[in-house]
């Protein structure tokens, strides 16, 4: 969920994170992460096998069979 600051809220505080403060946290905890993690937040399909697809022009003479 993202919030969304009001225009009176949107002076830093004594007690907010600098930006760089905050991407120094958010790559701690990347690096905390397994290779499935990272796989899943990047937004990876989990890709298993699947046989080849294959046309008819893959065989040549295929459509001369079904020619009348």
């Amino acid at each position: 969920m993202i919030r969304r600051a009001h225009d009176r809220h949107t002076e830093m505080s004594a007690s907010d994170p600098t930006p760089e403060e905050i991407r120094q946290r958010s790559e701690q905890i990347r690096q905390a992460w397994n290779p499935r993690e990272r796989a899943r937040r990047s937004g990876m399909k989990n890709v298993g096998w699947s046989p080849p697809v294959l046309s008819e022009l893959d065989f040549p003479g295929y459509a001369n069979d079904f020619d009348s």
